[in-house]
């Protein structure tokens, strides 16, 4: 499936970086400086790529690398700060040809109550209940073999690439509204790998299948 990367914000106290990055890898964001304690400290911002590709590979927000073979609707990554959750993202996995792994082959983009359906490269957007006020909160844009969908919640903006003939799925947002905030396959995006495989109910468990299916979107169909 796809890819998808953040803008992790730290802070940098002379040589060490409290995200423990380097700081040869960072990036100063303008001049929002600070000080801390007796010290001069600087913000920084770095990109963090996480990753859902092929049969899927997966890379979580904070980096950790791991595969999952499931099928039918699962929730890539969806807003957990709130019970009513102002944004979800699922992906549909159905076997490859000859039957031995699985694929991304749809996306769905819920916005409030907008959504955007992309299955191979078919585009259908609509509104699950009540009248969507102009201009739309999902914004949809294609170029080629890639559709793109740009929403924004709060003061974070979301970036989402699908590529069919790679079956990649890119996600990146910029700002921090949601770090930590997260939940779903892809991680919560606290910045510690560590604690990505969380289940629905907060449990944190090593299964790699366990948390895989606790994901799973009951109640959709597949064929």
């Amino acid at each position: 499936m796809g890819s998808s990367s953040f803008i992790y914000v730290g802070m940098e106290r002379f040589e060490t970086c409290f995200c423990d990055v380097p700081t040869d890898q960072l990036q100063s964001v303008g001049n929002e400086d600070c000080m801390g304690g007796d010290s001069f400290l600087t913000v920084y911002r770095i990109d963090v790529t996480a990753v859902v590709r092929g049969d899927p590979h997966m890379k979580t927000f904070d980096g950790r690398r791991y595969s999952y073979q499931g099928l039918c609707w699962h929730t890539l990554f969806k807003d957990c700060s709130e019970n009513d959750a102002a944004f979800e993202v699922t992906a549909k996995f159905e076997p490859t040809v000859d039957r031995t792994k699985t694929r991304t082959v749809s996306v769905n983009v819920t916005v409030g109550n907008e959504y955007a359906i992309v299955d191979q490269l078919n585009v259908i957007t609509g509104q699950t209940t009540g009248f969507v006020s102009e201009p739309r909160r999902i914004q949809v844009q294609e170029d080629g073999k890639t559709i793109s969908f740009i929403f924004k919640s709060k003061d974070t903006t979301f970036t989402l690439n699908w590529t069919l003939l790679r079956h990649v799925f890119e996600v990146s947002f910029e700002g921090s509204d949601y770090n930590g905030r997260m939940c779903g396959l892809l991680g919560n995006a606290d910045g510690e790998g560590s604690n990505d495989f969380v289940k629905p109910d907060g449990t944190i468990v090593s299964d790699v299948d366990e948390f895989g299916k606790s994901w799973k979107v009951y109640g959709k169909t597949c064929d």
